[in-house]
């Protein structure tokens, strides 16, 4: 399983580095790391993880079509609109709390911790997918929590993986907002 997940490594990396590009082949790379990511978080019961991972794949396939759909129009970064922040941060909430008792009754591991980044997680998605800029400010702080997370799970590789999502967040907001200021 240790080759797949550098595997998953790899084209996670790829994945994020073609978000960050605004290319199209940003989503069927990051579908091979979720497809192994599933396999993983499925044997070390982090099912909270496998079911986002598992939603990262149905996503992706939405993105690869809604960023496909939007080639031949101007589609560009923008500012998450304010009126939806509060409805951003109550349906993340509720997640937070769906995700815990889903996750208590398949007796998963480490559910508090899970339950809360897999929610943020589905929220940080869709806010990539429409390309509201702040998604890179929440991927910060959820990688950096997953890098915690896989870290006490002895998941190194996947540790890794998050270490390389954190420093390319960086890169990503800082390329997204040349973008939104021209």
């Amino acid at each position: 399983m240790e080759f797949l997940n550098w595997i998953a490594l790899i084209t996670g990396v790829l994945g994020v580095l073609l978000t960050i590009r605004q290319t199209i082949w940003c989503w069927p790379m990051a579908l091979i790391s979720v497809v192994i990511s599933i396999i993983a978080f499925y044997q070390e019961r982090l099912l909270g993880d496998m079911f986002l991972n598992i939603f990262y794949f149905f996503s992706g396939i939405y993105g690869w079509y809604y960023w496909n759909r939007k080639k031949d129009e101007q589609f560009i970064v923008s500012k998450t609109p304010k009126k939806l922040y509060l409805f951003l941060f109550v349906i993340t909430l509720v997640q937070v709390v769906l995700y815990y008792f889903i996750l208590h009754f398949f007796k998963s591991d480490k559910i508090v911790f899970d339950s809360i980044l897999t929610a943020c997680s589905f929220t940080c998605t869709y806010m990539m997918i429409k390309k509201w800029i702040e998604n890179w400010i929440f991927w910060l702080l959820i990688d950096g929590s997953y890098i915690m997370l896989y870290l006490v799970k002895d998941m190194p590789t996947y540790a890794l993986l998050y270490a390389f999502f954190s420093i390319m967040v960086i890169y990503g907001y800082w390329q997204w907002k040349k973008q939104l200021n021209a």
